[in-house]
């Protein structure tokens, strides 16, 4: 098989080169194993490491911005990350292991879109948005619309993303959950975050959940948000809460990785968690 590579330096030769048929790889953690696999057949490849405008994890205006290629080693030792939200820095404290965190980078989670994309439940909670440009010009893309199934997402043949967005989020909680088979290494079997904004007022707090492998995409459970926000919250709530995320999901039978009830389980820990974290 002949193999194209080539690693432009600039974003303009990035955008030049990005077309329909072209695989961009920053870590390669997701893409060398399906070449390996043969789940992808792969005739030309883009090095997409050495493009400057895809690194850096700063504030702005907007919130804060993620360079698509940073990774979740650099997530994890961010202080900004740590600060702005301790659910996504837990999140990469437990992604993959040692070696994979050094290589893995955000932008490469969202876009290969797995049920369990690790981070996709944080920037679900988050209302993050997807900074994605080509030869056209630059767009935003809230994060809940970019993944639209499994391994797919709103990217364009001809399209590359930049960086995420956080929104600020000032008085918040936030956590991250998940379940695996095998501790510190393995992909999440189920996962969950939560982002509640003005935690310590009941009459303005705004709850907001995500969970992922139950659905192909991560999945906000609107009506249980609306439920919980906004009220001084008690164990009924959190059954009413359970019982509408139940009747929503649809976790896949035949996953090899954990079982509709195991899932079940999880989110009624989570529900829990959440409340006691809550607590007066």
């Amino acid at each position: 098989m002949n193999l194209e590579y080539c690693k432009p330096q600039t974003l303009e030769d990035l955008l030049a080169e990005t077309r329909a048929g072209t695989h961009l790889m920053a870590g390669g953690t997701d893409l060398l194993v399906d070449m390996r696999s043969r789940k992808k057949t792969v005739q030309r490849i883009v090095d997409i490491k050495a493009i400057p405008e895809l690194r850096g994890i700063r504030e702005t205006k907007s919130g804060l911005e993620i360079g698509a290629c940073e990774t979740f080693t650099a997530l994890r030792e961010s202080p900004l990350v740590a600060a702005w939200s301790p659910a996504l820095r837990e999140c990469a404290d437990v992604m993959g292991c040692h070696e994979i965190r050094h290589r893995a980078t955000l932008g490469g989670n969202i876009c290969n879109s797995s049920p369990g994309c690790e981070s996709g439940v944080v920037l679900s909670v988050h209302e993050a948005q997807v900074r994605i440009a080509s030869t056209r010009g630059v767009r935003l893309v809230p994060f809940d619309t970019f993944a639209t199934g499994v391994n797919r997402t709103c990217l364009e043949p001809d399209e590359v993303v930049l960086s995420i967005i956080l929104p600020k989020a000032a008085d918040s909680l936030s956590f991250y959950r998940r379940i695996t088979r095998t501790a510190g290494m393995d992909l999440a079997c189920w996962n969950g975050a939560a982002l509640v904004l003005q935690p310590r007022t009941p009459a303005k707090r705004v709850v907001r959940i995500s969970f992922g492998t139950v659905m192909p995409a991560p999945y906000r459970p609107r009506a249980a948000e609306a439920l919980l926000s906004r009220r001084p919250l008690t164990p009924a709530d959190m059954d009413q809460a359970y019982d509408l995320i139940i009747r929503e999901i649809a976790p896949r039978a035949g996953s090899v990785r954990a079982s509709p009830a195991e899932k079940k389980r999880a989110i009624r820990n989570f529900l829990d968690e959440l409340l006691e974290r809550l607590a007066p």
